[in-house]
């Protein structure tokens, strides 16, 4: 044979290695042995690929008839790897073999012979590694050539081959229950060989006569391999004549085998395959369609042990944890209705589910090993759901549903892992195709399912489809949730209505919370056509608003505290201000009841906001900014009105001011300075506990941080020196200790947890207050005396002499107990209402630090967006200060780190105009003192911490006197002079790295000089 031969056999075996069989691993695969066939005979072709990785080709050689020294060691070899566990070192191996065989002129028959009962035959009865798949490899090819077109062979026919087969895969002897299940198995993979070689239909009929009396007679004898052997026949239709076909049918049907799942399959395969070729009669009618007779199939499908009829084969009598390949075949044949635009067939195969699936498998009296196939099936349906998209609506049937959600709610359930595979496969599916999210959700928050899925089920389920919805998707998925929470049908209680209703906010809330505003290419439209105003409906309208049972008052609060929590979100980024204003612009606020007066207010700032926008239409990009962001402060101020905050009317007078001042250029007749006008308020919405009215903060600030001056700024840093204590915070809140505090929560029930709360948590480092501990020690005093006073009796470390009196209540009445009772419960009721003054004392520092920070936060702003003004320079002491006085590690750490950012901004180049402005108002002899300040806040102070900070501070201002003029560093180098002899003669106490830090910056300017 020559070598262009070899080589193209070579390609040959490769492509026959696509669809070799496939074996057991091992013999200790004993319980797997019934599921491996199938794995083996369907499934190898995807295996060999995904292994098949390039190996060291082997020696070719032609093989001898008795082999021997080395021959016989290679050929040992070669065998060995042939039954490798490594799919590449197999199919090298496979590869040397038949080439071996084949090359050339071929073998010897007598050679030929000897491999095939010693070495190939042989081997398909042996578990060990990956024999039965290296060698169904070889064999498929060696068949092929021996009967193919030309007999090579003589002595070896047909019939002789396949005696040599059964004679070496018949178990003999005493065997292990093991070892007869590899004899079957390997006379199973030698009959597929056949097939798989074809040569069964190209000559001698007989030939296929006498495999398939052999594949009947095996799955006869035993049952657990019936399933494969209906996938050899499967197998062997595609290389059939009709005529062959429909006798092979009748043997089934007279087999009894026309009724199980591997007779539905072959029917179905035989129907796609000859569409005119004439079926028996029974069972499946003479159109040979299964889908045909749903009852029927339903039974065969569900291996019913009652009998369809006489010739019905016994069944299996083991269960396959493998979804049968029957299931694929049906679905497929759906598929293929649907793509060819058949109308009805939507409609078939929800009835086809109903009965053979829903009502069959997931039955309420179905074994749970069914149940386990259900499941199997279930998951493939949506891992292919870009197959299946027309039919997934009939997927999520009733008792599949109950059956998931059953599972999934316990963890010791036996399909528990089953249901939580099928639940990550929905996840899955909803994640790549997006579109089929409005089809299943559905099904799973209504009819058998529950609103409150992921509560019930533990998952995440419902919240992370949610989040992969988008656009017209979106739109579909909220029109979904939101009609189970208007009109809720059978609610036993209001409770329950407004449970469902906060289900719902929860849900549109975590929807909105995915949308990105920065990303261009993500469609948000949803959320403002869609999202915000259903949102903001229910918290503010009345009108054209159906709800069975009518919407509480506790709804609407929990409503308003999503939307609020929406727009946190979506204005973290100044591209999201038209959010809030457009809803603003949109919706109907009747259900807000309001006074006149009120009223009145609102309308006006509605007026001046739209002012705002008018003008933003014919600014500059610098003045826009501007524009936006107060009229964003107006739509944030007029919804805390809607909401009932008491001081929103008094702000809407400020911001007025603001207004006239800042945009129309107006003149204040009694001269007050509007920058802190516009302080006051964003101190006023900071020093509530709401992330959206920071961000609104932030937004106004940075818009109008030129505009603001030192005596804005020092209303900030006022506050930077606060004590970080309850009576800090009455200095800055202007608290008397009778009032009410007034918390800026969402929830009134509490019921709300931190996903929809727009309140920050705030967490802190630092020393408690001793006072709060003092005054809990004098609330458990003012206990212990009225409880003696009610039970008459003393401390044990009170007066001894009152030990001597008697303290029994032996003699007291009924009268009098209940009395003493009462009375006690009214001293422990009093104790509860007391306030927890320690508890009081907690927040009342979490509160100030949080307003610190906050202010921080806004000052760090500043110093980036205007480095250059003299009033930056007045943030450098209070900071320092603010450092060294804190308790808390957090606002110190965030006063330095403003100061880093003050002093990184000042190395970035400035423009002409600034650079000018900068020298203008620049004045050296305050810049000088405050240098002189700085070094005195030094040796206050011996902390690391605080000498980095008092450096970088020194430093700045260095800087700052450097950019001026170059010749100001003799008076910079004096001052660190006199503060450095100070540090020698022990008069002042400063780090040595105030001095290290300013011969590095003087280095750094002298290395640039030059």
């Amino acid at each position: 044979m020559s070598g262009k031969k070899v080589t193209e056999m070579g390609g040959k075996r490769k492509r026959q290695a696509q669809d070799s069989p496939a074996a057991p691993a091992s013999k200790k695969q004993a319980k797997e042995a019934k599921k491996e066939p199938k794995k083996e005979t369907r499934k190898s072709a995807a295996a060999a690929n995904r292994a098949a990785v390039a190996a060291e080709p082997l020696p070719i050689m032609p093989f001898v008839d008795n082999p021997k020294g080395p021959e016989r060691n290679r050929e040992v070899q070669l065998y060995d790897q042939l039954s490798s566990e490594d799919a590449a070192e197999r199919l090298t191996a496979a590869d040397a073999v038949v080439s071996g065989l084949l090359m050339g002129e071929g073998a010897e028959e007598s050679t030929m012979q000897r491999h095939l009962e010693r070495r190939l035959f042989r081997g398909l009865a042996s578990g060990r590694k990956g024999a039965r798949l290296g060698f169904s490899i070889v064999l498929t090819e060696v068949l092929g050539q021996m009967f193919g077109k030309e007999d090579k062979y003589p002595g070896l026919g047909f019939d002789k081959v396949l005696e040599i087969l059964k004679l070496k895969t018949k178990p003999e002897g005493d065997l292990s229950g093991q070892e007869e299940k590899d004899h079957a198995l390997g006379l199973l993979f030698g009959l597929q060989c056949f097939v798989r070689a074809k040569i069964l239909f190209s000559g001698d009929e007989k030939r296929w006569e006498v495999v398939f009396d052999s594949l009947i007679h095996l799955c006869g004898k035993k049952p657990w391999l019936r399933e494969e052997v209906g996938w050899v026949v499967v197998e062997a239709l595609a290389q059939m004549s009709q005529s062959q076909a429909e006798t092979t049918l009748q043997k089934l049907f007279e087999a009894g085998l026309a009724s199980s799942p591997e007779g539905v399959g072959i029917w179905i395969a035989a129907r796609r395959q000859f569409p005119d070729m004439k079926f028996p009669p029974k069972p499946w009618g003479s159109s040979g369609n299964p889908l045909e007779h749903l009852k029927s199939l339903g039974k065969a499908l569900k291996e019913s042990s009652s009998p369809e009829g006489e010739g019905q084969a016994k069944q299996t009598g083991n269960w396959n944890p493998q979804l049968h390949f029957v299931w694929g075949m049906i679905v497929d044949q759906y598929v293929a209705g649907a793509r060819s635009g058949d109308e009805d067939v939507a409609e078939e195969f929800e009835k086809f589910w109903k009965v053979a699936v829903d009502e069959n498998l997931f039955s309420a009296s179905a074994s749970r090993e069914r149940k386990f196939w259900g499941f199997l099936l279930f998951q493939k349906m949506l891992t292919d759901a870009s197959d299946y998209k027309e039919l997934l609506v009939s997927v999520f049937s009733p008792n599949l549903v109950r059956c998931l959600i059953n599972h999934m709610s316990q963890e010791d359930r036996f399909l528990h892992r089953a249901a939580e595979k099928s639940l990550k496969t929905v996840q899955q599916m909803a994640e790549a195709h997006p579109h089929t999210i409005p089809t299943v959700l559905p099904k799973l928050i209504g009819g058998n399912g529950f609103y409150n899925f992921d509560q019930v089920t533990k998952t995440k389920t419902i919240d992370k489809m949610l989040g992969w919805a988008s656009g017209k998707d979106a739109e579909a998925v909220v029109d979904i949730l939101v009609k189970p929470a208007l009109k809720i049908d059978g609610c036993e209680s209001d409770k329950d209505a407004e449970t469902r209703r906060q289900c719902f906010g929860d849900y549109l809330l975590s929807m909105i919370r995915r949308v990105n505003v920065t990303d261009e290419s993500v469609d948000a439209t949803w959320v403002k056509t869609t999202g915000l105003p259903i949102l903001g409906r229910l918290s503010y309208s009345k009108k054209h608003l159906k709800c069975k049972p009518e919407l509480s008052e506790a709804s609407r609060t929990m409503f308003r505290g999503r939307l609020t929590s929406a727009f946190a979100h979506l204005i973290s980024d100044p591209k999201g201000f038209s959010f809030p204003i457009e809803l603003l612009q949109s919706v109907k606020t009747d259900a807000v009841e309001m006074e006149d007066e009120v009223e009145a207010a609102k309308d006006k700032a509605l007026a001046t906001m739209e002012k705002l926008l008018k003008k933003t239409k014919k600014a500059s990009e610098k003045e826009k900014i501007s524009l936006e962001a107060l009229a964003l402060l107006y739509a944030l101020v007029v919804f805390q009105l809607l909401n009932g905050e008491s001081d929103a009317a008094s702000v809407l007078d400020e911001l007025k001011l603001c207004y006239d001042k800042l945009i129309r250029g107006k003149e204040d007749e009694e001269g007050q300075d509007v920058s802190q006008v516009l302080v006051e308020i964003l101190l006023s919405l900071m020093s509530r506990s709401s992330l959206l009215l920071r961000k609104v903060a932030q937004h106004v600030f940075t818009a109008f941080a030129t505009e603001i001056s030192a005596e804005g700024l020092a209303l900030m840093t006022d506050v930077l020196g606060a004590s970080e204590s309850a009576k800090g915070q009455q200095a800055l809140f202007d608290q008397n200790d009778d009032e009410e505090h007034d918390h800026d929560h969402d929830d009134e029930d509490g019921s709300d947890d931190e996903l929809d709360s727009d309140v920050e948590m705030i967490s802190m480092n630092g020393d408690g207050d001793d006072a709060a501990e003092d005054g809990e020690g004098d609330d458990m005093a003012e206990l212990d005396k009225a409880l003696a006073a009610a039970l008459d009796t003393h401390r044990l470390d009170e007066d001894a002499a009152a030990a001597s009196e008697s303290d029994s209540d032996a003699d007291m009445s009924d009268s009098e107990m209940l009395q003493l009772d009462e009375k006690l419960v009214e001293i422990f009721a009093a104790r509860k209402k007391v306030p927890n003054k320690k508890q009081e004392a907690k927040d009342a520092r979490a509160t100030v630090v949080n307003l610190k920070n906050r202010i921080l936060d806004l000052l760090e702003i500043y110093v980036r967006r205007v480095p250059e003004k003299v009033e930056a320079y007045g943030l450098v002491l209070p900071l320092l200060r603010c450092m060294r006085e804190t308790g808390t590690k957090q606002v110190g750490e965030r006063a330095h780190s403003v100061l880093a950012a003050f002093k990184k901004a000042t190395k970035g180049g400035k423009a002409d105009g600034e650079e000018e402005e900068e020298k203008a108002d620049f004045d050296v002899l305050e810049r000088i003192e405050l240098l002189k300040e700085i070094h005195e806040e030094a040796a206050k102070d011996a902390s690391h911490a605080f000498a980095k900070a008092v450096s970088t501070a020194s430093l700045l201002v260095a800087g700052s006197l450097y950019r001026v003029d170059k010749r100001l560093v003799k008076k910079v180098a004096g001052v660190y002079r006199d503060t450095q002899v100070q540090w020698v003669m022990g008069e002042k106490k400063v780090a040595a790295s105030l001095f290290v830090d300013w011969v590095n910056w003087c280095q750094s300017h002298a290395g640039a000089a030059q």
